[in-house]
C-alpha cells in the first residue's frame, strides 16, 4: 500500500486534490491512504510521531513560509519520500533543485495534471520484472523484453525481443494495462497493448516496431499513442 500526503493551507484544493487521487488510484487499482495537512507544522508533527509517507504534494507558497525552505529542512533529517511540489511560478523550479523533487504541478491544477505526477511516481516504483497471476500459477517477464502484448482467441500472447512468444488465459487486456507503469506502455488497438521502448515507427493505421514487426494502431487510438510517445521520450525532463 502507498501512503500519500498533501500538504497545502488551501483546504477547498485539498478536498478538490484528494478526490483526485482516489478517483485516479480507485481506476487504476492502486492501494493507498492519503492523509491531508493545512500547514507544514501538522505535517511536521505527524512525521515525528512515526507516520511514514510513499509520496507528499507540497505547496510552495504557504501561508507564512516556503515550502521549498520547509523541504530542504525534511531532507536535513533524511526524510527519503517522494516530492512533488504544487506552484503557481514556474520559476521555483530552479530554486528547489537541491531537494530533488519528482515532480512539479503548475496551478491551475488538473486531474490530469495530478495523473502525469502520479504516473511518474509509479514508473519510479515499478517492478523491472512483470509477474502475471494465471490460474496455474504466475508468468514472470522482464519489462525490457516485450515487445508487445495481442489478444487472439481469448489468449494473451507476450511476445518478446528475442523473436519468442508465449501466451496465457486468466485476464482481459485491460486488466493486464493495470499490471504495469502506463507510461511504458500503451493501447494502440482493442487487441494490442505496445512497449513505448520499441517503437520506431508510426505510421497511418501501422506501427514499426525495433523487431522489425508491424503493428495496427487504430484511428481512435491514434491521438492517445502519440501523446503518450511524446511523453515518453521526453521522461527525464520535468514538464510542468
Amino acid at each position: 500500500m502507498y501512503r500519500f500526503a498533501i500538504c497545502d493551507d488551501d483546504r477547498e484544493f485539498c478536498g478538490f486534490f484528494a478526490d483526485c487521487l482516489r478517483k485516479i488510484c480507485g481506476e487504476k487499482r492502486i492501494d493507498f491512504t492519503v492523509s491531508v495537512f493545512y500547514d507544514t507544522a501538522s505535517f511536521a508533527d505527524s512525521l515525528q510521531k512515526g507516520e511514514a509517507y510513499d509520496l507528499v504534494f507540497l505547496d510552495i507558497l504557504l501561508k507564512d513560509e516556503n515550502g521549498i525552505d520547509f523541504a530542504r529542512t525534511l531532507r536535513a533529517k533524511n526524510c527519503a519520500f517522494d516530492l512533488v511540489f504544487i506552484t503557481a511560478c514556474r520559476e521555483y523550479a530552479v530554486d528547489s533543485y537541491d531537494v530533488a523533487p519528482l515532480h512539479y504541478i503548475l496551478k491551475p491544477v488538473s486531474r490530469e495534471k495530478v495523473e502525469t505526477a502520479l504516473e511518474r511516481f509509479l514508473e519510479k516504483h515499478a517492478p523491472q520484472t512483470l509477474r502475471f497471476s494465471v490460474p496455474k500459477g504466475a508468468i514472470q517477464i522482464p519489462l525490457a523484453e516485450i515487445v508487445y502484448f495481442e489478444v487472439y482467441n481469448h489468449d494473451i500472447i507476450v511476445h518478446k525481443t528475442d523473436g519468442s512468444a508465449q501466451s496465457f488465459r486468466g485476464m482481459t487486456l485491460r486488466e493486464l494495462e493495470g499490471s504495469f507503469p502506463l507510461r511504458s506502455f500503451a493501447r494502440s488497438h482493442r487487441s494490442y497493448l505496445v512497449n513505448l521502448e520499441h517503437i520506431s515507427e508510426i505510421m497511418k493505421y501501422q506501427i514499426r516496431l525495433s523487431t522489425g514487426e508491424t503493428i495496427p494502431i487504430s484511428k481512435r487510438l491514434y491521438p492517445d499513442v502519440m501523446r503518450r510517445l511524446i511523453d515518453y521520450d521526453d521522461k527525464e525532463s520535468r514538464v510542468f
